[in-house]
């Protein structure tokens, strides 16, 4: 994997075939963080494997706090509607 990112839902990496060096993304779900995957290129089919990078720890921390926000946001709309 040559450049990744994380968003809330998955992992877009950038990755190189080592049979043709063709250059693709590819969205992986965040279930898969830290792991060996194996794809397939999608020019010349040749199967590769890629270590999924895991999250930084500021990255972790700060999305924990913007999805304890959220919720509490979510709870508080609901008390003012019922």
């Amino acid at each position: 994997m040559q450049t990744h990112k994380f968003s809330t839902d998955n992992i877009e990496g950038t990755l190189v075939c080592s049979k043709c060096n063709e250059i693709f993304t590819k969205q992986f779900p965040l279930d898969l963080e830290g792991q060996t995957i194996e794809f397939r290129c999608p020019v010349c089919n040749f199967a590769g494997e890629t270590d999924i990078p895991y999250k930084p720890v500021e990255e972790r921390e700060e999305l924990d706090e913007d999805l304890t926000e959220l919720e509490q946001e979510d709870l508080e709309q609901l008390d003012e509607n019922y």
